[in-house]
């Protein structure tokens, strides 16, 4: 929790469950299905969420792998400690794909909705997102 209380933790969380596409049923038999717990996720096709292409907006984020390749996304609300690289993501910015299941500033403002990073801490490499 941030200094003076404030936990952006699950406030307005909305989820929907997903098909798994190919490359994270590959990633999942490289980490289990715990380790893509957090991992941001695209709409890819009908019904199926999959990694994204690195510089590409997020949907959103896995919260639970189901043993039948279905996964259960957070589209919208407030998720926190979403895996981030070593530079520290900008406060405000768009959330992108990076490499590895983490995410980066986005290099583009044009979008629907756009997810942004409220919270950032660059000692734990993790963010708080708010997916809109």
């Amino acid at each position: 929790m941030a200094r003076g209380g404030i936990s952006f933790d699950g406030i307005g969380v909305q989820q929907a469950t997903f098909k798994a596409g190919e490359n994270l049923i590959s990633l999942v038999e490289t980490k289990g299905r715990d380790g893509v717990v957090g991992v941001p996720v695209a709409i890819t096709d009908s019904g199926e969420v999959d990694l994204g292409v690195v510089g590409e907006t997020i949907f959103g984020i896995i919260n639970v792998y189901e043993m039948d390749n279905h996964v259960s996304v957070t589209f919208r609300g407030f998720v926190t400690n979403v895996p981030t690289k070593s530079t520290p993501p900008t406060i405000g910015k768009i959330v992108a794909f990076d490499e590895d299941g983490t995410v980066k500033d986005s290099s583009t403002t044009a979008k629907l909705r756009n997810p942004v990073f409220v919270e950032v801490d660059g000692t734990a490499k993790t963010a708080t997102v708010f997916l809109g």
